[in-house]
């Protein structure tokens, strides 16, 4: 009889071992895993966090002028208005007229599937007359302008009212997306 006891208490135990404490103890080995990789992650974002403080910081820290320029340069949105209105005042400083404004959004149009870039492309076409040095001191300051621009295409041609010719100008800026 004892003899019977035992061994249902080695079976059960045996039974107890595989049915539940081995299942138990693997899925806890996991769950350690798990928080460890949670733990990982979690120190990460005070890491990230810590680093959005920094530059957050430094970026509170800035002059309002050149967080005026900062956004001039590559602005957050297309503002092709603007871009019109800077270009027209550099034209007026030379006694040139801008006519034939023609822009073109996003032209990326041969891109197959979605396009990743963090930034967007704005194509204005313009014309305008004045005399050849005149012209180029115009590109100069469209150059040195804050605003990041292109000049793609220059195409010129003689008139008939002296040492003018009409130029048919293409630029091209950026906006972050």
């Amino acid at each position: 009889m004892s003899n019977i006891i035992s061994i249902v208490l080695i079976v059960a135990s045996i039974g107890l071992f595989f049915g539940y404490a081995d299942p138990a103890y693997t899925e806890i080995q996991k769950l350690r895993l798990e928080k460890a990789d949670y733990d990982k992650a979690l120190d990460n974002s005070k890491e990230l966090q810590a680093q959005r403080d920094k530059l957050l910081e430094k970026f509170n820290a800035m002059e309002k002028t050149d967080l005026d320029k900062l956004a001039k340069l590559l602005p957050d949105n297309i503002d092709n208005v603007r871009l019109i209105i800077d270009i027209d005042e550099m034209a007026k400083a030379y006694g040139m007229r801008i006519r034939n404004f023609k822009t073109d959004a996003n032209e990326k149009k041969d891109t197959i599937g979605k396009d990743n870039t963090p930034y967007g492309t704005l194509t204005l076409s313009f014309s305008t007359t004045a005399a050849y040095n005149t012209f180029l001191a115009f590109l100069r300051d469209v150059e040195h302008s804050l605003r990041v621009i292109n000049v793609t295409a220059v195409q010129f041609a003689s008139n008939d009212t002296g040492p003018l010719y009409d130029y048919n100008v293409t630029v091209k800026t950026y906006w972050l997306k």
